[in-house]
């Protein structure tokens, strides 16, 4: 079965083969290319379910096309994995900040990014499956977009897996390393600081600027959770 198509933007190296063939053995198409000025429109006509991005190859050009992706409605769907071979704390919380949905340092395993991609599809399987509705929000997963008093979210990938997780069990208080576990993943490196920030942007985007909060509270010392 077809499951969509992974886009690689940086140069050829020795594992990209190998990554190629165990995507495409798991139902994936693996594309690569250098254009990373131009990986907004490659990825809106491939429409791809992942991109990598080697920042080692892409440099500054990496981190404006990782704000790009998120930034565009269509493509942030996609799944965002930034590489790099500086496995700096500082570089890892940079990349997770400005969108991306993983880091991975490099030279990367080919079985574990095969590995890594898979799962990720299946957690965007798993939303694509349900909708929910609470208080005045509508969170349309079969479409990917969340609707509030009838009017569309301008949502990033990150803040809409979030959104989701807190809205889906009401009441429910989430730690913060539950919510890291649960959205960004176990292996991935982030930290509670990166949560906290993702919480202040989801909650402007309610249109929540003062506190307390009409539908996230902070549990001081634990987490949140949606009211």
């Amino acid at each position: 079965m077809e499951k969509g198509t992974v886009l690689y933007f940086g140069h050829e190296h020795s594992n990209l083969g190998t990554l190629s063939s165990l995507l495409e053995r798991d139902g994936f198409t693996f594309k690569r290319s250098e254009e990373i000025d131009m990986a907004q429109d490659i990825a809106l006509q491939e429409k791809p379910v992942a991109i990598l991005i080697d920042l080692d190859s892409c440099g500054e050009s990496g981190w404006m096309a990782c704000t790009d992706l998120k930034d565009d409605f269509i493509t942030r769907k996609a799944a965002l994995i930034m590489l790099s071979s500086d496995n700096d704390e500082n570089v890892r919380i940079k990349a997770l900040e400005s969108g991306a949905d993983d880091f991975t340092a490099l030279p990367f395993s080919p079985r574990e990014m095969a590995a890594r991609i898979n799962a990720i599809h299946r957690r965007i399987q798993m939303l694509d499956n349900k909708k929910i509705k609470v208080k005045d929000i509508e969170i349309d997963l079969d479409e990917h977009k969340v609707i509030k008093a009838g009017k569309p979210l301008d949502l990033t990938y990150i803040q809409f897996k979030l959104l989701y997780l807190l809205a889906s069990r009401r009441n429910n208080v989430f730690s913060r390393k539950e919510i890291l576990e649960k959205v960004w993943g176990k292996k991935v490196y982030v930290t509670n600081r990166t949560v906290d920030v993702h919480i202040k942007r989801l909650r402007e985007k309610l249109g929540e600027y003062k506190y307390p909060s009409q539908y996230i509270e902070t549990i001081h010392g634990t987490g949140y959770r949606f009211l």
